[in-house]
């Protein structure tokens, strides 16, 4: 009888908990002029005013989106369908009067993809935006740019509801609930998670497939069909393996879902990328030759994915309580975004997806980036204030400087711990200490990776990190048997040094000559020329850069060399071939990483313990 009782409890609270949620519906069947309605049946209220917000910012765009902006003809209606008095106090605020009636909120919204009246210069990246393209069929739907909440309200349950057209199908990592030919239905448990999810429907072309013990969904709009969601899997698909052991064997998530959107045109905002979420990303990118969009998406969901462990489950409570009008930002965008980036590459040499050339490369390219920003204040106070404007135009170093930070944080924790952890474990201990549902508190995290790992690993964050010390990278190198230089002189095979480019028929053009060294003089480059071939071989953007360095290392000096060229002369079009013989010039090279030729049996226990490496 008791049980019974309990279960009669549970379903009255059930009921009354399921009455108290935001019921939302998008209709993108009346998608017109960039603009599509949204209608929100609110919980109830007792409060004579209550506000209504749209986000200012959301979480790992780190820029002001200001959302409001892009609502159009918002009401507040009564159960009879009757408008309340509102004012609308700023871009992403609505304070709502008689609000213990308010029954509905309405309005459209604009597309943030396409220019508008009201837009102004903060063009908004695509990956964090909306479009809405009812001609063609597709709308990419980041549930923040369509949907707010009311104040002191954004743990209410969410349930939404889309119809569409029958020829288009939606994808997302929201939970489905309910389905039709023309409507589907999520549920989501708060606002957070509700934003956490972008969706995008279009015209299927949807993969999906279990990966190590998760369902890996793809789904790929490309307005010209020159990649399909099947060539974005095949591309992938080792690289989550790889991932998985990287992150303790298996994947920290049950489901995640590509969203990939590819353009044909320039892009409002002038950038494209990714944005990461707890069991998903969006990808807005251009379409080109298939092979190179393909690793393209791999190369940036590397870097995606990874997000699932910083900040998704080890983040600082500016994080985990995020504020959508008055964010508070944490002080760590180092181990966000830089552990995640360094990471990105970590995971593909350590399980032979790089070669240690390919990995120390993109090390040293990281270098290059970092040191032309102006490191005056400490990566620390940098995060904490990235808002402001100085500040956000140093944000690219977070991929830089932050990957660097994170390459000599492994090396550290690597050698005061005789290789018994790494950065890697780090993150696998700190993920289950805290998770999705826990944060840590900012100023902590310090003392708390000293603990785990070893006096050494907090010294050297107080000094780089909260600290503006340069990093000490030729010290750290050295541990592993790594050969660094700022700069470095050698005697090369010279290879034109022009500036290369694509032209609309995406063949390899020269740019510019301004640079160019003796040996493209002797050939005669000029600008606008277009590289057939380079010594016999046929180039294309996909082999260009191969070609060169096989040319840089197997040509000797003096060889001859042939370079069939096309130009335009007196208006026409024309084949023609270059030759010369091949020079040597003198080369300056900025920070060089090389391997010790004859490392000493620590420094190969540490370049084995971090690289994976066994020589």
């Amino acid at each position: 009888m008791r049980n019974i009782a309990s279960l009669t409890a549970l379903l009255i609270v059930s009921l009354g908990f399921s009455q108290d949620k935001y019921q939302v519906s998008i209709d993108l069947t009346k998608a017109k002029n960039d603009k599509v309605p949204v209608e929100i049946s609110v919980p109830k209220t007792d409060q004579e005013e209550i506000e209504y917000h749209m986000p200012k910012i959301v979480p790992g765009t780190y820029s002001i989106s200001d959302f409001g902006r892009f609502v159009v003809g918002f009401k507040a209606l009564d159960k009879n369908g009757d408008q309340l008095e509102f004012e609308k106090i700023s871009t992403n605020r609505w304070l709502i009067k008689n609000a213990a009636l308010l029954d509905k909120i309405t309005y459209r919204i604009e597309d943030s993809f396409d220019n508008f009246s009201g837009y102004g210069k903060n063009k908004l990246f695509e990956p964090g935006g909306t479009s809405i393209e009812s001609e063609e069929g597709v709308f990419v739907m980041n549930t923040f740019g369509f949907i707010g909440y009311m104040d002191g309200e954004k743990f209410r349950p969410f349930e939404l509801t889309i119809i569409h057209d029958e020829k288009i199908k939606g994808t997302t990592s929201l939970k489905k609930i309910k389905e039709t030919s023309t409507s589907d239905t999520y549920t989501t448990e708060n606002y957070h998670s509700l934003a956490d999810a972008p969706l995008m429907y279009c015209e299927p072309d949807i993969v999906s497939k279990e990966i190590a013990g998760a369902n890996i969904l793809v789904s790929v709009y490309s307005p010209n069909k020159v990649l399909s969601a099947k060539d974005v899997m095949d591309n992938i698909d080792e690289l989550m393996e790889a991932q998985a052991s990287y992150l303790g064997g298996k994947l920290p998530v049950d489901r995640y879902t590509y969203l990939i959107y590819l353009f044909d045109s320039p892009t409002l905002s002038g950038s494209w990328g990714a944005l990461e979420h707890s069991y998903s990303s969006l990808y807005a990118l251009p379409e080109m030759e298939p092979g190179r969009i393909s690793q393209m998406v791999k190369d940036i969901s590397a870097h995606e994915f990874l997000h699932i462990v910083t900040p998704l489950n080890i983040h600082s409570e500016e994080i985990h309580n995020f504020n959508y009008i008055k964010p508070e930002m944490s002080q760590h965008l180092w181990l966000y975004e830089g552990v995640t980036e360094y990471s990105t590459h970590h995971v593909q040499i350590k399980y032979d997806l790089y070669e240690i050339d390919d990995f120390l490369n993109e090390m040293r390219n990281k270098i290059i980036r970092q040191v032309q920003y102006d490191v005056d204040i400490p990566y620390t106070e940098f995060s904490k204030n990235i808002l402001e404007g100085k500040n956000e135009k140093r944000y690219g170093d977070v991929y830089a400087g932050g990957a660097l930070i994170a390459m000599c944080l492994d090396l550290t924790i690597i050698k005061s711990t005789n290789g018994e952890k790494d950065l890697q474990w780090l993150l696998q201990e700190l993920s289950k200490e805290y998770g999705p549902m826990k944060a840590f508190k900012d100023e902590d995290l310090f003392d708390e990776i000293e603990r785990g790992t070893s006096p050494e690993a907090g010294d050297f964050l107080r000094k780089y990190v909260a600290g503006v010390k340069p990093l000490p990278l030729k010290e750290v190198l050295e541990w592993a048997g790594i050969d660094y230089a700022a700069e470095s002189e050698n005697n090369v095979i010279a290879t034109g040094n022009f500036t290369p480019a694509l032209n609309d028929q995406q063949e390899i053009s020269i740019a510019s000559t301004k640079e160019m060294d003796d040996f493209g003089k002797k050939l005669g480059l000029l600008e606008g020329d277009v590289l057939l071939t380079w010594n016999g071989e046929k180039l294309t953007f996909k082999n260009f850069q191969q070609i060169m360095d096989r040319f840089y290392k197997e040509v000797n000096e003096g060889d001859k060399v042939e370079v069939l060229i096309r130009r335009k002369i007196w208006g026409k079009e024309k084949e023609k071939k270059l030759k010369a013989k091949a020079i040597i010039v003198k080369s300056f090279e900025k920070h060089t990483m090389n391997l010790t030729k004859n490392p000493t049996e620590e420094q190969l226990r540490i370049r084995n313990a971090w690289l994976n490496a066994q020589n």
